[in-house]
C-alpha cells in the first residue's frame, strides 16, 4: 500500500468517527434543548392559570367586602392586600437566589 492510500484510509476512518460523535452530540443537545423548552413551556402556562384564578378570587373578594364597605375601600383593600402579598413572594424568591 503506498502512503497516499494509507492517508486517506486513516483520514476516512477519522472523519467516520467524528461524524459520529458530533451525531450524539448534536442528538444530546436536541434532547436537552427539548427538553428546557417544555419545561419552560409548562412553568409559563402554570403561571398564567394562577394569575388567572388568583384575578378571578380578588374580584370575588372585593365583591363580597362591597356589601359591607363601600365599594372603593373594598378595591383598595384587595389591592393593597395582594401588594403585599406580591411582595412578599418577590423578597422571598429573592432571598431563595441568594443562597
Amino acid at each position: 500500500m503506498s502512503e497516499t492510500s494509507k492517508s486517506s484510509i486513516l483520514e476516512t476512518i477519522l472523519r467516520a468517527l467524528i461524524q459520529r460523535t458530533m451525531g450524539s452530540v448534536t442528538k444530546y443537545v436536541e434532547a436537552v434543548v427539548r427538553r428546557a423548552l417544555r419545561l419552560a413551556a409548562l412553568y409559563v402556562v402554570g403561571l398564567l392559570v394562577a394569575v388567572i384564578g388568583l384575578f378571578f378570587l380578588a374580584i370575588g373578594i372585593v365583591n363580597w367586602l362591597a356589601m359591607i364597605v363601600p365599594s372603593w375601600l373594598a378595591w383598595l383593600i384587595v389591592g393593597i392586600v395582594m401588594l403585599l402579598v406580591g411582595a412578599v413572594l418577590v423578597l422571598a424568591a429573592f432571598v431563595a437566589t441568594k443562597s
